[in-house]
């Protein structure tokens, strides 16, 4: 998670705009299909979100930008708090390698920098 910041609030939940960074270790330019993603706090769901398709350079790096929609009930819970909560995003990206589609499931621990940045916008 490069950056977040908060779009909106509203009755409904708190918009986001995050930055993700993908890294691609590989010798082959990598097709990164729509990536859906949900981050939870502390086990509960906190919200799901979308990455749209995108490539990533050989031996490079991507940073892509994705809306998250941050459900306001579980959100409150966090933001009081003075230590930084657990954050996890499970998703499942997939990957368009010629005349296939290799789907890989993934899940990323934020620091608790990232975290704690994120929760309080």
């Amino acid at each position: 998670m490069k950056s977040s910041k908060i779009v909106e609030r509203t009755n409904d939940g708190t918009l986001y705009s995050m930055n993700l960074e993908f890294e691609n270790s590989s010798f082959m330019i990598l097709n990164v299909g729509r990536t859906d993603f949900i981050i939870s706090v502390e086990g509960e769901n906190l919200g799901a979100g979308v990455l749209e398709p995108t490539i990533i350079p050989a031996n490079g790096r991507s940073i892509v930008e994705a809306p998250f929609l941050a459900d306001n009930t579980v959100l409150d819970k966090y933001e009081q708090r003075e230590d930084s909560p657990a954050l996890r995003l499970d998703g499942t990206i997939a990957y368009n390698l010629l005349f296939t589609t290799l789907k890989i499931p993934f899940t990323y621990f934020p620091t608790q920098e990232e975290a704690r940045e994120f929760i309080h916008g």
